[in-house]
């Protein structure tokens, strides 16, 4: 007997779980595998890289706009300059790998964590899975390389906070542990200072601490409204604490000015596509919609026993609003919304193994579902060595720290799309202003312009680039530009009436287009002031005369 117990310690450890496996097979696909085009397919990572470089450079932040011409000058707030700096680093050791490797290693740890807590809040392994799989398919409308995965984990890790704060109390656990409550503003200042998206958690933690408060009013048992009132009051101080801790910025108050008029600008708001609501036409928003007909199941099939809980309720409506209001809210949106249901579908299924009216088969069915998946669970939950997602990581490290080769062999080489990025034509262009005194600036549309950035700039990876000679007229910096010249921009590009004269305005003299964009075919109409200098089937570049 004694030899047993460290055998199986090891097995323990060394055996993969199948969080492991999820990790493990999320990251590579990511990193070197068929989900490997995603992380670059959003050109808004070229500025970031370079924004991080920049303050490494430096040893300071970015306080007005390096990168453009017509904003050269102007204030700026790189308030994900943390973030910056992280990328900056990787970038510098491993290139474009190493910024991909970070984004493989964020998502996977995310919808790993996503699984694993689904097993714990009790739902079945195999719904648990079927269910992580659905919020990972709605995540894909956004699963790019840019600061924005870094709230997908706060937002989770919050929530799981908020819902070990609350059943602690409901439990009657005795003292809450001292770190609970410090949680949450400990953990702002670093989320304030990674993405944007801390105004979300501030939102959770508000839903939670009004949740409370209600509950304070309307419990009928002393005690428990003693305790709602009491975690209400908590719950008050840890969001106020929070919001101080969102002034630990480099910009402090100027940074919530910003973000609220970029926010409360509705010709933007209107305009940029990830922040416009849900189409459902593809496969993220159909996954979103799969989702919410689960949450209504879910509630319409609750036993008259449960009870059902406000913080959950209002969490699903927050959660759906966000959906609803802009596509880049599906990724959290959904994650939430799955721990909310997933225990109570589960119930449900199970429940069906002792309906006497429902058919044997059925019966049956559910049953031997529900012990395989209580056995597979309670030894997925026994598993907590988690070696193999440790090994992958570091190995994919030392791989991207070697070019992405091991030995002969390249297994990673992560790199913008020549298909959807103008590669060819930005390496024309980079030969065609080699050596020339007072380069102008480079138009293209938003989408394009942190690409230019990125190839623009010389960096210790890419050397012999033009940057800093060479400039963009615009990128998809938003918040920087404003409604009025992004106005002009679409004017632009949308071949309105006046758009030559915001040629004139802007002294653009290169343009690099989408080939088959309008501006591009009005440009070939006027042979007479532009030409063609280079053309292939994803761009083209034309000079002025």
């Amino acid at each position: 007997m004694p030899p047993v117990k460290p055998s199986s310690s090891a097995l323990h450890f060394l055996l993969p779980s199948v969080r492991d496996i999820i990790f493990v097979f999320l990251f590579w696909s990511l990193l070197a595998g068929p989900l490997s085009n995603r992380p670059l397919a959003d050109a808004d990572i070229g500025w970031h890289i370079r924004t991080g470089e920049q303050i490494l450079a430096t040893h300071s932040l970015p306080r007005t706009d390096p990168f453009s011409s017509t904003m050269q000058g102007q204030p700026w707030f790189a308030w994900e300059w943390l973030y910056d700096i992280v990328l900056g680093i990787l970038h510098r050791a491993c290139g474009l790998n190493g910024v991909v490797w970070l984004c493989a290693v964020l998502v996977a740890a995310v919808f790993a964590m996503l699984l694993s807590q689904l097993i714990k809040r009790g739902t079945g392994l195999l719904l648990a899975v079927v269910l992580m799989l659905l919020a990972e398919a709605a995540a894909t409308i956004h699963l790019y390389a840019r600061p924005h995965i870094v709230s997908w984990l706060f937002s989770l890790l919050w929530f799981i906070a908020l819902e070990r704060w609350e059943c602690w109390d409901r439990a009657n656990q005795g003292s809450l542990p001292r770190w609970l409550p410090w949680f949450f503003p400990a953990s702002m200042l670093l989320w304030v200072n990674l993405h944007g998206g801390w105004l979300f958690g501030i939102a959770l933690l508000g839903v939670y601490a009004f949740a409370s408060f209600v509950e304070s009013l309307r419990a009928l048992d002393a005690f428990a409204k003693i305790r709602a009132a009491h975690r209400a009051r908590a719950l008050a101080l840890a969001w106020v604490a929070s919001a101080v801790a969102t002034l630990v910025n480099p910009f402090g108050w100027r940074l919530h000015a910003h973000i609220y008029r970029y926010l409360g600008d509705r010709y933007l708001m209107n305009r940029i596509d990830e922040f416009q609501s849900p189409d459902f036409h593809g496969w993220a928003q159909r996954c979103f919609a799969a989702i919410l007909l689960l949450v209504v199941i879910a509630y319409a099939s609750r036993s008259g026993d449960r009870k059902l809980r406000l913080s959950h309720l209002f969490v699903v409506l927050l959660a759906a609003y966000a959906g609803f209001y802009s596509s880049r809210n599906l990724p959290v949106s959904s994650m939430l919304l799955v721990l909310i249901a997933g225990p109570i579908l589960w119930e449900h299924f199970t429940s069906l193994a002792d309906q006497p009216g429902a058919w044997p088969w059925v019966r049956n069915g559910a049953a031997r579902i529900s012990n395989f998946s209580e056995r597979m669970g309670a030894q997925e939950m026994d598993l907590r060595g988690h070696l193999w997602p440790v090994v992958s990581v570091v190995f994919a490290l030392a791989i991207c720290l070697q070019g992405g080769s091991l030995g002969s062999r390249q297994l990673v080489h992560a790199e913008f799309d020549p298909k959807r990025m103008p590669v060819a034509a930005v390496t024309f262009l980079q030969k065609e202003f080699q050596g020339k005194p007072d380069p102008e600036p480079v138009f293209s549309t938003d989408a394009w312009g942190g690409y230019l950035i990125y190839q623009m700039n010389p960096g210790r990876m890419n050397p012999g680039r033009i940057y800093p000679e060479r400039k963009v007229v615009i990128d998809d910096r938003h918040d920087l530009y404003g409604s009025d010249r992004m106005r002009q921009y679409l004017i632009l590009t949308q071949a309105e009436p006046g758009w030559q004269s915001v040629l004139e305005k802007w002294q653009i003299r290169t343009a690099l287009l989408p080939t088959g964009s309008t501006l591009a075919n009005l440009l070939r109409e006027l042979p007479q002031d532009w030409r063609v200098a280079y053309q292939d089937n994803v761009a083209v570049v034309f000079e002025k005369r």
